[in-house]
């Protein structure tokens, strides 16, 4: 049940991520016609900046269940039985470490940046929080996502990522286990 719900908000947040990723074509678009017509759009590159920020980071956690990121499983895939699960959950656990610092500075700075009412610097001031919610949100679901498969991995279980992924060896694919 709480795979269903997190894999909706994944998906949402993937979905989030291409409509920022159209925004910027909406964007550069508008400066290109502007320019030819003698004109600018205010703020355009700051915005389109904002906007590939969104885009990269709403879209970890979906990547990632979809084994869309690019992993080194030379050691996962070389090792059999055990020692698999074994290295599957050292790089589960120093992911989820390295991603939950990561979260909570993140999430920390966009508090911050909501309470003192700070602004972008562009020709459009607009509050910084606002485009930093788009990182601090991806961030936070890519931690989630990698910590679900941590469990999962603990319980040995095959992490939900794997099954986006194929084994060089075919038959030891922790993919075909099903979860």
């Amino acid at each position: 049940m709480l795979t269903r719900v997190l894999d909706i908000l994944y998906r949402g947040a993937g979905v989030l991520a291409g409509v920022f990723l159209v925004a910027i074509a909406v964007i550069v678009a508008s400066q290109i016609v502007a320019r030819l017509m003698g004109k600018i759009v205010p703020s355009a590159d700051e915005f389109a900046g904002f906007c590939l920020a969104a885009t990269s980071f709403l879209g970890l956690a979906f990547a990632f269940r979809e084994g869309s990121h690019i992993r080194v499983t030379l050691f996962v895939h070389a090792a059999r039985g055990w020692l698999r699960q074994v290295f599957l959950v050292v790089a589960l656990a120093i992911a989820a470490t390295i991603m939950g610092i990561f979260a909570w500075h993140t999430l920390k700075m966009v508090g911050q940046n909501l309470m003192r009412n700070e602004v972008t610097s562009g020709l459009i001031p607009m509050p910084l929080w606002l485009p930093q919610a788009g990182m601090a949100i991806g961030v936070l679901l890519f931690f989630i996502a990698i910590l679900e498969d941590l469990v999962r991995a603990l319980l040995g279980k095959s992490p939900v990522f794997t099954t986006g992924e194929s084994d060089p060896r075919g038959s030891d694919n922790p993919a075909a286990d099903t979860h």
